[in-house]
């Protein structure tokens, strides 16, 4: 279970450091500061649930409350993007407007994911 804590931390960093970095300030173009902003909001509850989850590891109860409540944000994050941001940047931002392949894109990302979460008491996998 402590493992699946850090792969879980890591896997949702990864997912906000590629979003706020090159999505979300090409996103706002296209679907505007609002829904962008409130996006940015989801992801800041999402990582300070994270960090108490990697932080706690080790007691399984205090980890369950964090984990419910880390699944709303997720869950209410994920659909209010695939209905709201992801669609409008498929269909208007191209990966030369990104600034690389979405392949580099993870790389750095995950480079950048690591660096973040050296906080958290040497998380990374």
């Amino acid at each position: 279970r402590k493992e699946l804590c850090i792969q879980l931390a890591e896997a949702l960093m990864l997912h906000s450091t590629i979003e706020e970095r090159w999505v979300y300030p090409k996103a706002t173009r296209v679907v505007g500061d609002q829904k962008i902003e409130h996006a940015e909001e989801e992801h800041q509850e999402m990582t300070k649930l994270l960090g108490d989850i990697v932080r706690m590891r080790d007691d399984m109860n205090a980890v369950k409350a964090k984990v419910d409540a880390l699944e709303k944000v997720v869950k209410r994050h994920v659909a209010d993007e695939e209905k709201n941001i992801l669609p409008q940047v498929a269909k208007n931002v191209t990966e030369k407007e990104l600034g690389m392949s979405c392949k580099d894109l993870v790389r750095e990302a995950s480079r950048i994911r690591r660096e973040e979460m050296k906080d958290w008491g040497g998380a990374t996998v």
